[in-house]
């Protein structure tokens, strides 16, 4: 029958960083997972974790677990998480599989095909029975289950701490453990629920004390106060009386105050608010008369002063409207005579810089015909110049365009010189060019030279690695002999096994090898060389004769591209009407009779511009009859005789402008004056008028609706001292009824208190009596719980003992035993005389000792599978080697109740295991007989998907 629960295979998929489906054989006693770090190790057993509690508590939210944390970053959102395994229980085999379904984690046993779920507590109840007592409520039996399957299956980090390491949070927490190691959990949980009510119940008792000792100090204080303070005239009755005589004084409507069969807290409270809003009322009103009786007699005056400034008002309003009226007038005629003015005073400024452009533009155009020697004889009348340079007919662009191809033409002649002495040396260097060239059947023998050759050097450098490749490895092997530091002298050859009788005749040996070189090789080595050699030489001449070929084509375009050049130019030349044979001197001459041309179109243009500034009677500004020497005298009079006009007009428009202005600016001032009158008028009546408006608001306050005057004033004053005399009375009653009304409700407080206190006590010595029983029930399971599981842990240390000391090859500690009463669960190692702390005093690799050492007797003890993840991260080689011994010795003689499961991401750990179990052939299981070892590789990460092979045993 198995012991535990047994896992035989495990199937993961999308879980976390396995994306595909691996399924895990863990029929072996011992299976060793063996991947670099972050390929899937930790995912494997926390997916088994997983499968069996339904949570991953390293993934836990505090107490909360939400399924969606498993879920892998790099599948689609169709695939879900899910585990399944095949699992024994009590000599009972079951399919058992789970699937995440959003943040849920339902579990179920594959029956006939069909899928059964399964609620979480049976399941765990199936898996740990002896987790939690059968009568324990459900949800409190799952969380312990859970732990006690996380603590007893699976061996972390964490859980090494928790078996050493001696803070209080771990002292607890391995004090939980031990109880679900021992199946002793039952008895804890009962101590720790007596511990909890007595605790609970202790302080609700110092609450119930508390507020006992507060309503006895209470009723005392209100005694003394009674006594002292009040007599037993003041009741309810008396209480009632001064309210009548409050209501009658302050003249109470029924909707002021509640009905006489109201609460009367609530008829006090409504006649202490009417008798506060009467009092405050009166208050007011009277401020507000004072302040009228201080200034009633300046009243009349600030009333003939409001009259009088509202008349001067009106007259200035209507000064003032007619004098704004007129101003307006003559600022618009100052404003149309300076707008002529000016639009004059441009016209003139204008007309003299036409003047000024036109003179400067025929000047110029005079000089550049006097210069150059275009015309002979040269042109006598404007007309005449027109006729003999067609150019000026021409647009601007085509005059640019024109000149831009004199200039290129210009250029291009330097150039054709330059281009014909080119071409009389490229037809030298082609004849020579010619005499090298190679022809296509040459070309096709020198490329079948070169292939040959590179042929028979690759061929032979082929040969020459051949033979050398091996004699390198063996080489290389022998310098690693060489360098390896053996623990004993070796004297016999690895390769041929002849024993030297010494090992440093056998490394003089080796040495001397190594310094010689095979003949072979040595042939094999100039072979290769001379192949290489003929193969450079013939690739060199293939290429030179492509040179030669290259050469000539390259002087062949040049010389077609020179031709071409030649026959563009001569077109171009004949295109403008230019002889092929042309001059410099003549071009220029071109461009000179264009620039004539330019220098008339501007002229043009300026004439057009200035023509509507002159007299109308003038057809034209400049004719065609006029003579070119008479050009600019011409300009300049017509210019001074509209001038002349425009000036005499000038001076007119300024007489006006001058007089329109004087009689705004008059007006202006007297508007000025006036609005100044206007403004201290308003002021003033501003002034008076709110003076007389805030004494009408004061007397409005005082009495509102009602007209001002001295009678009125009196009365006025006579009815508010006696509002205030009757406030006074009705306040005071009031005070008498509040007094009156406290002292009944002290005395029925008192009595309230006193009625209280004593079932208070009674209460108290019930829960102290509760929390005695339950202290001696709490004293009772705690000896029972500590009398057996330390009965049940001293017989655990003598199998950590034994385990810790092959595992720890250092020795220096003799024993490990166990802390006297209470702290039984507390480690202690000894040496010699010397006791010592392993928490404190341990390394950690010691440390990890002991823990390896207390979880391998608890499985012994427990039987099952057990998943250990990466226990050997701190322990040296002796350790490791003492560990292999111990999983060894525990393999062969628990094959067939304990299962381990070990992850690693070292590789020679996993190449010593092998050969721990090489000569092992097959142990007896609950399965059969199996290998005792297998040994599984992953490789690969979460993104680009994990891999699984079994690499031992191969079969």
């Amino acid at each position: 029958m198995t012991r535990g629960v047994r896992l035989s295979s495990l199937t993961v998929g999308a879980f976390r960083g396995i994306g595909e489906v691996l399924e895990f054989d863990l029929r072996a006693p011992l299976t060793l997972v063996f991947a670099p770090n972050g390929t899937g190790k930790t995912t494997m057993c926390e997916a088994a974790e997983w499968l069996l509690t339904g949570q991953v508590d390293r993934l836990k939210d505090k107490k909360d677990f939400d399924a969606e944390v498993l879920r892998s970053k790099f599948t689609g959102p169709e695939q879900k998480p899910h585990v399944a395994a095949n699992v024994q229980v009590g000599g009972t085999a079951y399919q058992l599989s789970r699937i995440a379904e959003g943040s849920q984690s339902p579990a179920a046993f594959e029956i006939d095909g069909l899928a059964v779920p399964q609620r979480p507590n049976d399941l765990l109840a199936l898996l740990a029975p002896a987790a939690a007592a059968n009568e324990a409520h459900h949800l409190t039996a799952i969380s312990l289950r859970q732990r006690w399957l996380k603590g007893t299956r699976f061996l972390s980090a964490e859980a090494l701490a928790a078996l050493v390491d001696t803070d209080d949070e771990t002292i607890e927490r391995r004090t939980q453990v031990f109880a679900d190691l021992l199946g002793i959990r039952h008895l804890l949980d009962a101590e720790r629920q007596f511990e909890k009510y007595a605790a609970e119940l202790s302080s609700r008792l110092r609450a119930q004390v508390q507020l006992t000792q507060q309503r006895a100090a209470e009723a005392d204080a209100i005694e003394k106060e009674l006594d002292r303070n009040m007599s037993p005239a003041t009741t309810a009755a008396s209480a009632t009386g001064e309210v009548a005589q409050a209501e009658i004084l302050l003249r109470a409507a029924a909707a002021d105050i509640p009905p006489s069969d109201a609460p009367f807290p609530d008829r006090l409270e409504a006649l202490t608010a009417l008798q506060r809003r009467g009092q405050h009322e009166n208050e007011r009103r009277r401020n507000a008369l004072g302040a009228v009786e201080v200034r009633r007699t300046s009243r009349a005056a600030l009333e003939q002063a409001v009259a009088g400034a509202k008349a001067t008002e009106l007259k200035l309003d209507a000064e003032l409207a007619e004098i704004g009226k007129n101003g307006q007038a003559a600022a618009a005629k100052a404003a149309a005579s300076e707008s002529e003015r000016q639009s004059i005073t441009a016209a003139s400024q204008a007309l003299a810089a036409a003047g000024d452009r036109l003179a400067r533009r025929a000047a110029a155009m005079l000089s550049t015909i006097h210069r150059a020697l275009v015309f002979d004889p040269v042109p006598a009348t404007l007309g005449a110049l027109r006729a003999g340079l067609p150019e000026t007919g021409w647009t601007s662009d085509a005059r640019a365009e024109r000149r831009a191809l004199l200039t290129d033409l210009s250029a291009g002649l330097e150039q054709a010189d330059r281009e014909a002495e080119r071409l009389r040396l490229l037809d030298v260097e082609r004849e020579v060019a010619s005499a090298a060239t190679v022809s296509e059947a040459a070309f096709a023998v020198l490329r079948a030279e070169a292939a040959d050759a590179e042929r028979r050097a690759a061929a032979a450098n082929q040969r020459r690695d051949a033979a050398a490749a091996p004699l390198s490895r063996l080489q290389s092997a022998a310098r690693d002999l060489l360098a390896h530091d053996h623990s004993h002298a070796a004297s016999s050859c690895p390769v041929c096994a002849h024993d030297w009788q010494t090992a440093d005749a056998l490394r003089a040996a080796i040495t001397a090898a190594l310094a010689t070189v095979p003949e072979l090789a040595t042939q094999a080595e100039a072979a290769a060389q001379t192949a290489t050699e003929a193969a450079r030489i013939a690739t060199e001449r293939l290429k030179a004769a492509h040179a030669a070929n290259a050469r000539l084509a390259t002087l062949d375009r040049e010389r077609a591209t020179l031709s071409d050049a030649a026959e563009r130019r001569g077109l171009s030349l004949r295109n403008v009407g230019l002889p092929a044979a042309v001059s410099a001197g003549e071009l220029d001459l071109q461009r000179v009779r264009l620039d004539i041309a330019d220098a008339l179109a501007v002229l043009d243009e300026e004439i057009a511009v200035a023509r509507p500034m002159v007299s109308a009677e003038l057809a034209q500004l400049l004719p065609d009859q006029i003579p070119l020497s008479d050009l600019v005298e011409r300009v300049s009079a017509q210019i001074g005789a509209r001038d002349h006009v425009l000036q005499l007009q000038l001076a007119g428009l300024v007489r006006n402008s001058e007089e329109a202005t004087t009689l705004r600016d008059r007006l202006r001032a007297e508007y000025a004056g006036i609005q100044q009158r206007l403004r201290d008028c308003r002021e003033q009546l501003a002034a008076k008028g709110s003076e007389l408006a805030e004494l009408q608001a004061l007397w409005d306050i005082a009495a509102p609706e009602q007209s001002w005057s001295e009678a009125a004033f009196a009365q006025l004053k006579t009815e508010l001292t006696k509002e205030q005399d009757e406030l006074a009375r009705a306040e005071a009653h009031i005070e008498a009824a509040r007094a009156a009304w406290t002292a009944e409700a002290r005395r029925t407080q008192l009595v309230s208190l006193r009625a209280a206190i004593k079932p208070a006590l009674d209460q108290q010595s019930r829960m102290t009596a509760r929390i005695a029983a339950a202290t001696r029930a709490q004293a009772t399971f705690q000896d029972t719980y500590t009398k057996i599981s330390k009965r049940q842990v001293q017989d655990l240390a003598k199998v950590v003992n034994p385990l810790f000391a092959r595992m720890h090859a250092n020795r220096v500690y003799d024993r490990i035993n166990l802390g006297e009463d209470s702290e039984f669960l507390h480690w202690l190692a000894h040496a010699g005389d010397a006791q010592l702390d392993p928490g404190k005093d341990f390394s950690q690799g010691q440390r990890q000792d002991l823990a390896l050492a207390l979880f391998l007797a608890r499985a012994r003890s427990l039987g099952g599978t057990f998943f250990l993840d990466e226990p050997v991260a701190h322990l040296d080689d002796l350790n490791r080697v003492g560990l292999l011994d111990i999983l060894r010795a525990t393999v062969l003689e628990e094959s067939r109740s304990v299962n381990l499961v070990i992850t690693t991401s070292s590789r020679a750990l996993a190449r010593h295991l092998i050969e721990k179990f090489a000569c092992i052939d097959a142990v007896e299981t609950v399965g059969g007989p199996v290998r005792p070892l297998s040994v599984i590789e992953l490789d690969g990460n979460s993104r680009s998907g994990v891999g699984l092979k079994n690499i031992y045993p191969l079969n």
